[in-house]
């Protein structure tokens, strides 16, 4: 008797220890599962999103442009304040990010950041680049940069990933700052990846959720269908800011946060869109961005290698220096035909700041 409840006993102990076995993986997965970045719910996307107009702004350089002037960000914070511009995007597409070094860029965070507080503004830094390592650490780098509220990231653009590869770089660069709030920064004419299927990484990102910081999308892109898509990707959850100035007001009708602007530092078209906007007089609004679809189609006319809205830039008062090849300047006959256009109707800032339209 003795013998048979011993064997008995040890029987159940090999059941016991053979179900715990199968429930391991479980509940390994559940703990990876709430340890890890499975809950969406332990970052609160709401308390970052962004409502009003950014500044794409441009990256001040040197005679020559080999290297940057940051000694202009405090007066150029100033130059944005002025405009009521509280949101700052340096490092894009207007920024050259990818014409710059990793250290210009860590750099060029740190100057924006030491300006921020002074001038009441919220800095999001671009960092994506061509290597997973290189954003990786700029992301740490912004995180740990005082001054400096989130980051946006854009694809690799020579070798282009699909949506599961994109999906996976962002998730890299989320989970090495997961306390940063993250935007993809959409850009497919630039780009070429995923044209009219940016709502496909949101969808996928729903389906993971390993990519909890992803806040939203910086879109910029023609296609309103796509864009309409995000608006409602994970039952509207996502911060989506619209980066296509002269189609704004249209963006904005289909639910678009705010716009991310080049134009806003430097006409009083895309400011007033904005404003009129808010206070629900959409009459207003629509003609203001008649005026700053005018205002892109005449600078458009000089657009190809050259860097034309820098230009503008100095005709307003903001000297923000040369371009950095293989982007170029406009030549002297170029620069004073463009600004007689722009001035003869109106179109842009005065060059200096005394009479601003906010």
């Amino acid at each position: 008797r003795f013998c048979t409840k011993l064997l008995s006993g040890r029987v159940m102990r090999q059941q016991q220890s053979k179900t715990s076995m199968r429930l391991l993986p479980r509940t390994l997965a559940i703990v990876l599962f709430v340890g890890g970045h499975g809950i969406s719910s332990a970052f609160d996307i709401g308390a970052h999103k962004i409502t009003d107009a950014m500044a794409a702004v441009y990256t001040p350089m040197k005679s020559g442009g080999f290297e940057l002037d940051l000694s202009i960000i405090p007066m150029y914070a100033a130059f944005l304040a002025k405009r009521n511009i509280t949101n700052v995007l340096p490092a894009g597409s207007n920024g050259e990010s990818l014409s710059l070094s990793v250290a210009e860029r860590k750099a060029l965070a740190e100057a924006w950041g030491a300006a921020a507080a002074q001038h009441g503004l919220r800095i999001y830094m671009h960092i994506g680049s061509e290597s997973i390592v290189d954003s990786i650490d700029l992301a740490k780098h912004a995180s740990n940069t005082p001054g400096i509220s989130g980051i946006m990231a854009m694809t690799p653009v020579y070798f282009k990933p699909s949506v599961e590869g994109l999906h996976d770089f962002l998730s890299a660069i989320a989970a090495s700052v997961p306390k940063m709030p993250l935007w993809f920064y959409h850009f497919p004419d630039d780009t070429g990846v995923l044209p009219g299927q940016a709502h496909k990484l949101l969808e996928l990102a729903e389906k993971t959720g390993n990519i909890p910081n992803l806040v939203g999308i910086k879109f910029t892109d023609y296609n309103l269908m796509d864009f309409q898509l995000c608006v409602h990707a994970g039952t509207g959850k996502y911060n989506m800011l619209y980066g296509r100035d002269e189609q704004l007001f249209a963006a904005l009708e289909l639910g678009a946060a705010a716009g991310v602007s080049s134009t806003i530092q430097y006409a009083p078209s895309l400011r007033q869109v904005c404003t009129k906007w808010k206070k629900g007089d959409k009459d207003g609004a629509r003609n203001a961005q008649q005026a700053n679809a005018a205002l892109c189609s005449v600078f458009g006319d000089f657009q190809g290698d050259e860097n034309v809205q820098k230009n503008i830039m100095r005709m307003v008062g903001m000297n923000v220096g040369p371009s950095r090849l293989p982007k170029r300047d406009l030549d002297v006959a170029a620069y004073k035909q463009l600004e007689t256009r722009l001035r003869s109707a109106n179109l842009i800032d005065g060059s200096c700041s005394e009479h601003i339209v906010v």
